[in-house]
């Protein structure tokens, strides 16, 4: 009898703290959804009407622009749409 208590309590802690963790897990925001102000470089050139690639965080993101933005320049994430970035061009290059 004392063997299968101790049994039970083993499975009893453990599935607690798997319980914990995957809350705990849905409290924490994502990096990845923050998008918003942040910077990314221009690999092709975007232009109105033109999609082109954008490097952030180091990962190439599809990108339009209502500006023209040549490649190397850097840009400023105003929104996304689904996986394309819609960017805006800063004063900096690389």
């Amino acid at each position: 009898m004392s063997t299968l208590i101790a049994a039970l309590t083993v499975v009893a802690v453990v599935l607690l703290f798997v319980i914990y963790k995957v809350f705990e897990s849905t409290k924490k925001q994502t990096p990845v959804l923050q998008f918003v102000g942040q910077v990314a470089l221009a690999v092709d050139e975007i232009s109105p009407g033109k999609e082109g690639f954008v490097l952030f965080h180091g990962e190439h993101w599809k990108a339009n622009s209502k500006a023209t933005i040549l490649p190397g320049q850097k840009v400023r994430v105003i929104s996304r749409e689904g996986l394309t970035l819609i960017v805006e061009p800063t004063r900096e290059t690389v």
